[in-house]
């Protein structure tokens, strides 16, 4: 749990950081154990509840586990917490483990992932990445997914939700709308969906550029995005910092943190996580 001094703050990475950023991506897998398969670079190191990061993974030729045409093959079962992904570049065949299930993602796939659920990879020649979001709550729900879910960044649903929220300070706020893709997960709070602002889109300040302006303090949970289209800029209301975002990459807000969200126009959409370490209510 980070010390409160550093709890509030706005988290970024890019798809690109410098070699030296990624490093090999360890972990223990349950019926296997170390296990040592690709490389990873950080985006978002923590959140004010839970164990909450973000970031981007990659395999190619000269990847750790890699086969030399840049193929690869693994068995992940979620082990960290549950796991909202979207395939940056790439294809692969993913196979859960219990039932022999396979679902085939390329880029735009956006992959949910339930802890523990055991699933093989087997990814193409020459090269994937994806970015991800893992999330661990404390308490257990119930009845908690059982099976991946495949969603992609281009799905239309027949009915978008204007997003309405009240902020402390400044009351009822409209901004932008989303759909659902999960809303719940294995533990504490887990919500994912897609989000979208711009012309022609509700909002409570919108100008004729379709850029967004909205007051948010993350009410319902600590949020972590991979900016999907357009550019954002993002202000800390405490200190008047600005942090500038572009389409690729990956963005963390602190939950109960005042900021501005400036979505620039004439269009923005985000693929978003929303997590708190408890329960949600019944």
């Amino acid at each position: 749990m980070p010390e409160p001094s550093s709890a509030h703050k706005i988290h970024g990475g890019v798809q690109a950081p410098p070699q030296a950023d990624w490093v090999p991506f360890e972990w223990e897998e349950p019926k296997l154990g170390k296990q040592v398969h690709g490389e990873v670079t950080i985006a978002r190191t923590f959140g004010s509840t839970g164990s909450l990061s973000s970031g981007f993974w990659r395999t190619g030729a000269t990847s750790p586990g890699a086969q030399a045409d840049g193929s690869h093959k693994l068995t992940y079962s979620a082990p960290l917490g549950d796991e909202t992904a979207c395939v940056i570049d790439g294809t692969a065949v993913l196979t859960v483990v219990s039932t022999g299930k396979k679902y085939k993602v390329g880029p735009g796939s956006i992959i949910s992932s339930p802890k523990g659920l055991e699933v093989y990879w087997e990814i193409d020649a020459p090269f994937f990445k994806k970015y991800w979001a893992i999330w661990n709550g404390t308490d257990a729900t119930p009845n908690p997914p059982t099976d991946l879910q495949i969603n992609h960044v281009s799905d239309d649903p027949g009915e978008w939700i204007e997003y309405h929220f009240t902020e402390p300070k400044e009351g009822p706020q409209v901004a932008g709308e989303l759909y659902f893709i999960k809303s719940g997960g294995s533990s504490g709070t887990y919500l994912s969906g897609v989000w979208r602002s711009g012309k022609g889109i509700a909002a409570t300040n919108l100008d004729d550029k379709g850029a967004l302006s909205t007051p948010y303090t993350g009410v319902l949970g600590d949020e972590t995005i991979l900016l999907l289209e357009g550019e954002v800029e993002v202000t800390e209301t405490e200190t008047g910092k600005k942090h500038n975002f572009r389409a690729g990459d990956a963005i963390g807000l602190t939950s109960g943190m005042h900021i501005t969200w400036i979505s620039k126009g004439p269009f923005s959409k985000k693929l978003w996580v929303i997590t708190r370490d408890t329960l949600p209510e019944a």
